[in-house]
């Protein structure tokens, strides 16, 4: 199950829509708190008793307290002050009760919430690049924050109200039929035909629903993304366009969201209006022509005015329980979302019994690989390449030529789709991932810092090094005298992404992290393009030390930068076209002799 690729203005594609299994996918994560969860509806449906009792009471002060015929029975004073203490008794424990399960709920509620993030979380981290590659990340994010919020509401507000209006409800039917059958019957012979149409709405509504969780999905998805690129938005005056393309968002937007609000505001007033007026109105022209046609046994007026109450309580919790239906109409669809991401099977999957390195040498070889980000629009054909232990391979060629798409499948972010990537004689596809990206280093042209402290960033890469150890990592690819000139040294705070900061600083601090970790094999994807000439020569210097002994893989537009390399794989036409070391390749005078002419 997959959502289909699309940018922020196409709509998702959920195959599998909201069931019964995912409902009961959705309640198992309650399972582990059952007693918790069980304690929370027993109190319920004791609250729901008391509020029922307080209706009787008030039958016996009428027919049996106040006076008949101008008469005060004799017991009256005695027995109004014992049935009110009771009522006002009740009517305390019913607050008391209901602030227990408010404070019961919402903890619960919170809690499972809580593991349903973590578990969403978790699929995230195991999700494949690809995965990434054909969403909008503001389409991934909304479903961590938005949707899983509202989902929170269905344990602490919906299953609970929900349980207990239905008992109420279920409650009041059988008090007015123990009261008198004959009303119960017709009482009930009107609600059916009006729950049934309460249904209907609200399978109308999740559909409506959907569209709607869709379009607000787009929104975020273009918010985030303009966030993102607010650089080039500004660079290239593009403010008024783009301000314009999220006003017609937000109106598919609010169309989507009038269409659902128009079926979704129909609940209240069928409940309290339609239920509530038609069913007492029913209660009381029955009372009437059984008083008057003198259909069966008389009744009382307590009996009727007990009733009557009776059926407003049964309509008030039919009121509340398609309030919250029309609720779960949004939670439905978001559901739907949730489970999207935690079915899908993530592309790159680990071993069961993954091998773990031992005594790395860093030989690497590429057998007959074949690879497609797409199904049958190969990028690579037939690449064999084997490169021998402590080597420095030098790959260039023009954009879109498969690069880094060569690089990537050494770390394994993606899988071959034809023969293998070996390290050491192991395929990768046998090496648990610890063990592989423990001795894979991996440095991006787009370099990632997070917000927090210059000496965190390092340590990133290795959570158990000492600050000397960072320091040291950061001496070695000469970022520390540029770091200890920041306001705090090390501890400076900086933010998301590393803003404050210069593209050559943020690439030498990335740089440190990378040595910080000591892998075996080395990748450096562009990763001297924002650095000055003058650090440049540092790292030109700094490489000879750190890459000495280690296999590495570099990819540079600036031929300076590998002009020491043992190898040079010029890539192009989805193979290597020419492999040798620089004065091989220049004396061919082939497509490496072109880039340096």
């Amino acid at each position: 199950m997959q959502v289909s690729r699309n940018r922020y203005f196409e709509d998702e594609v959920i195959e599998n829509h909201f069931n019964k299994f995912m409902l009961g996918r959705l309640i198992a994560y309650a399972k582990d708190y059952k007693k918790t969860y069980i304690k929370v509806v027993a109190l319920l449906i004791g609250t729901s008793l008391l509020s029922l009792i307080p209706t009787g009471i008030n039958m016996v002060i009428i027919n049996d307290v106040l006076p008949k015929d101008s008469a005060v029975p004799d017991n009256a004073i005695a027995m109004a002050a014992i049935l009110l203490s009771v009522w006002f008794t009740l009517s305390i424990g019913s607050v008391i009760a209901n602030y227990a399960v408010n404070v019961a709920a919402n903890s619960l509620g919170n809690i499972i919430i809580c593991n349903i993030r973590k578990d969403l979380f978790a699929k995230l981290m195991e999700l494949s690049f690809n995965y990434y590659d054909s969403r909008p990340m503001g389409k991934i994010l909304v479903r961590v924050t938005n949707y899983t919020n509202e989902v929170a509401d269905f344990f602490i507000n919906y299953m609970t109200r929900i349980v207990s209006n239905l008992f109420i409800a279920m409650m009041a039917i059988i008090c007015i039929c123990v009261l008198d059958i004959r009303i119960a019957a017709v009482a009930i012979a009107v609600s059916i035909p009006l729950a049934l149409l309460m249904w209907f709405l609200s399978k109308s509504l999740h559909g409506r629903m959907v569209y709607e969780r869709n379009k607000q999905s787009n929104r975020t998805a273009f918010v985030v993304e303009n966030i993102n690129g607010l650089e080039v938005i500004k660079a290239f005056n593009r403010e008024k366009i783009n301000s314009e393309i999220f006003m017609e968002l937000s109106a598919k937007y609010k169309k989507e969201y009038m269409r659902a609000t128009r079926v979704r505001e129909l609940f209240f007033p069928l409940a309290h209006g339609i239920v509530s007026g038609v069913c007492t109105i029913v209660i009381y022209v029955t009372a009437l022509f059984i008083i008057t046609k003198d259909w069966g046994s008389a009744l009382s007026l307590g009996t009727i005015v007990t009733i009557a109450t009776y059926m407003q309580r049964f309509s008030g919790a039919v009121n509340v329980i398609c309030q919250r239906l029309q609720t779960i109409g949004n939670i439905t669809s978001n559901v739907e979302r949730i489970f999207e991401v935690l079915d899908t099977e993530a592309e790159i999957k680990e071993a069961d019994n993954g091998v773990s390195l031992c005594n790395v040498k860093g030989k690497v070889e590429f057998e007959n690989v074949d690879f497609a980000y797409i199904k049958d629009n190969n990028v690579l054909e037939n690449i064999n390449l084997t490169v021998e232990p402590g080597q420095m391979i030098a790959l260039v060629g023009p954009t879109g030529a498969g690069k880094t798409t060569i690089v990537s499948l050494i770390s394994r972010f993606y899988d071959v789709t034809g023969g293998a990537v070996k390290i050491d004689g192991t395929d990768v596809r046998d090496i648990s991932f610890k063990s592989l990206r423990d001795n894979v280093g991996v440095m991006m042209q787009d370099t990632f810092l997070f917000k927090g402290e210059i000496i965190d960033n390092i340590r990133f890469s290795r959570p158990d090094a000492t600050d000397e150890e960072c320091i040291e990592a950061a001496k070695t690819v000469f970022a520390h005298d540029f770091i200890i000139k920041k306001p705090e040294g090390y501890h400076t705070v900086i933010s998301s992404q590393g803003t404050e900061l210069s593209g050559g600083e943020k690439q030498l601090i990335s740089f440190a992290r990378l040595v910080l970790s000591n892998p075996k094999i080395i990748i450096l994807d562009e990763a001297t393009s924002n650095i000055d000439t003058e650090t440049e020569k540092l790292i030109q210097k700094m490489f000879k030390t750190v890459l000495k002994g280690r296999t590495s893989f570099v990819i540079a537009h600036r031929l300076s930068t590998i002009k020491n390399a043992d190898r040079i794989l010029y890539i192009d036409e989805k193979s290597i076209l020419e492999d040798g070391s620089r004065e091989e390749l220049l004396n061919k005078k082939g497509k490496y002799y072109q880039l340096e002419m």
